[in-house]
């Protein structure tokens, strides 16, 4: 099957998906991914390896508006009134989860290396299917407004401690092997400069030229195109020069967010247009996932999901709590935190190139525990945004006298 009926499949199955997954309650979300799983070369097969390459720029272009839409919760104003609780409730769920996923490891016997990177690993939550199942529920309210910033603030801290660590790593390796220390601390430290410093310079810049930009287009065309445009040329030169896409483009929807009077309108108008892409995403994420890989998930696997999974329930709801975050927040945002893909893939073929003695395991460990958790987070999002009562449309869709509130995660 060529790349364009690959396509065609993709959007028409993704339609069906989304329709049938409505009558089991469950998130469209879950449905793509579930599409895709069917297509994919593990079932299937009727959407090829070769297909799959092709179609990949589709997921990069996509991964890069959405981090762009999610910049915009980096508005100054409301940094101002609630960055520093967002700030320390993300380190709190981050630690717990990377220190129970790193201590867990090495208990297992796992080299140290082995479990820093996996611990820095542990920390993303993907912001892909998040945002996709709040988009999906219309959700409102403080919830899934704390939910945005942690995510969004989580992958960039997820992003400087994988940096830091696979530095750690990478400077054991040298010292093992009686390499000069400051050229290894060069070439250890010199990327992660380069990798944050440098991204979010270049998504500035072109946040800037956007800015500057949208005040001069009114037509609904043209603001796609424009927002379009810097999109691929942020996540384009982020590749050129070595740089983050992810970090890029959630610094240029930053920007823009605090230099652009128009900025909301910008942002209602790319949220209209861009679902066939979300759903290409989504479906493609899914073809790409190798099923058999969970036959071979073993000991450390379960321990890495284990642990991860207890880490993001506990340090959400403890963080919560220390922050001063009430009403529901604390004991349902540890729900919303489970979901795992994007730049923990991204992460993975980082740790290919980089340390390929020891990829086999790590790859093994996160690509095995991203189907468990790109199954089950979604759902639980759903739940925890529909117990919260945040969930707009989900009253129009329950039997008649029964609350969002009353709902139980079993019947999602």
């Amino acid at each position: 099957m060529n790349e364009l009926s690959s396509l065609g499949l993709i959007l028409l199955l993704a339609l069906l998906a989304g329709h049938l997954v409505k009558y089991l309650r469950i998130p469209e979300v879950s449905g793509y991914i579930l599409a895709g799983v069917a297509l994919g070369p593990s079932v299937l097969g009727w959407i090829s390896h070769e297909n799959l390459n092709t179609l990949s720029i589709f997921s990069e272009v996509t991964l890069g508006l959405i981090l762009f839409s999610v910049g915009a919760v980096f508005e100054f104003s409301r940094l101002q009134k609630v960055g520093r609780q967002i700030f320390f409730l993300t380190l709190i769920e981050s630690s717990l989860a990377a220190i129970l996923v790193l201590t867990g490891s090495l208990m297992y016997g796992a080299s140290w290396q082995v479990a820093l990177l996996l611990g820095a690993i542990s920390i993303e939550t993907a912001v892909a299917s998040t945002l996709m199942v709040l988009r999906e529920s219309n959700a409102s309210g403080p919830l899934s407004d704390t939910l945005l910033s942690v995510i969004a603030t989580n992958n960039v801290l997820c992003l400087v401690v994988f940096s830091l660590f696979a530095t750690a790593v990478e400077l054991g390796g040298s010292l093992q092997m009686n390499t000069a220390i400051l050229q290894s601390l060069y070439r250890s430290i010199f990327p992660l400069i380069w990798q944050l410093a440098g991204s979010v310079a270049l998504g500035y810049l072109i946040g800037v030229l956007l800015a500057s930009w949208a005040s001069k287009v009114v037509e609904h065309g043209e603001v796609l195109i424009l927002l379009v445009g810097c999109v691929l040329l942020t996540v384009g030169l982020a590749v050129v020069l070595d740089l983050s896409p992810l970090l890029s483009s959630l610094a240029v929807g930053a920007t823009m967010v605090n230099l652009s009077a128009r900025s909301r309108t910008l942002f209602a108008a790319l949220s209209h247009t861009d679902p066939p892409l979300y759903a290409i995403f989504f479906v493609i994420a899914g073809a790409d996932l190798d099923i058999s890989l969970l036959s071979s998930i073993g000991v450390l696997g379960a321990i890495y999901i284990g642990c991860r999974a207890f880490g993001k329930f506990a340090g959400a709801s403890i963080g919560s709590r220390l922050m001063g975050f009430g009403g529901r927040i604390p004991g349902l945002l540890g729900f919303a935190m489970l979901t795992q893909a994007g730049l923990a893939i991204g992460l993975t073929l980082s740790v290919q190139r980089r340390f390929p003695d020891l990829s086999p395991v790590i790859s093994a460990v996160i690509l095995s525990s991203i189907i468990v958790f790109e199954m089950v987070g979604p759902i639980a999002t759903r739940f925890a945004i529909v117990r919260s009562g945040e969930a707009s449309e989900t009253d129009r869709d329950l039997p008649e006298g029964v609350r969002p509130q009353d709902i139980s995660i079993g019947d999602l």
